[in-house]
């Protein structure tokens, strides 16, 4: 399945479903929120700093500058924004020139419940489910809907808030791909748009 389609189901997958739960502590007021609502989920990684996304939502594109797109995949390859059933995206794809190399960035607006989501879509949609080195603090984790990754490509989701993540999609240029992991390489893209992010971009 390609990745944009994999990320396209993401806001469809769905939560698991509840659990009973113990009677509340005498010791502290019971919670006004449900417990299946509670963000982020068990065993899921917090985003210490959230992110407002709400520039690159608009623009997709203003997550990578040109330097950096240019330099992963290795020559000058102009975006192109659309508008995914996730959410607003921006895709850089090398074609022949550039190897085919490619990255595409989803703007996830579509499921609420950012990495929450993504760990209860493992072992389900997700069989292949691989946790990755924060990108800058913000927690990442590779995925896809086959046991391994398609050779040669990564897609990742990055925790920005505990509501909302961005998708990175990752191609390698065919003479790298059995040079580099691909998903080493989206974590350097992850630690790029962080930057732009925070940077006020």
């Amino acid at each position: 399945m390609p990745a944009v389609a994999l990320f396209a189901l993401a806001g469809c997958s769905g939560t698991t479903g509840g659990q009973a739960n113990p009677a509340p502590s005498t010791s502290e007021p019971p919670s006004s929120v449900p417990a299946d609502a509670r963000l982020p989920g068990p065993g899921v990684p917090k985003v210490r700093e959230p992110i407002d996304t709400t520039k690159a939502a608009q623009d997709p594109c203003m997550v990578l500058t040109s330097d950096e797109s240019k330099g992963f995949l290795g020559g000058p390859v102009p975006p192109k924004a659309e508008n995914e059933a996730a959410g607003p995206s921006c895709g850089w794809f090398g074609g022949y020139e550039y190897e085919h190399a490619s990255i595409n960035v989803i703007v996830n607006g579509v499921d609420k419940r950012g990495l929450t989501s993504v760990y209860a879509a493992k072992g389900k949609l997700y069989k292949f489910f691989q946790p990755l080195a924060p990108a800058d603090g913000y927690p990442l984790v590779a995925v896809d809907t086959t046991a391994s990754r398609t050779f040669g490509e990564c897609a990742a989701s990055l925790g920005v808030r505990d509501d909302q993540v961005i998708e990175v999609v990752i191609r390698q240029p065919d003479s790298r791909k059995e040079k580099k992991n691909p998903c080493d390489s989206v974590h350097d893209v992850a630690v790029a748009i962080i930057g732009n992010l925070r940077g006020g971009r």
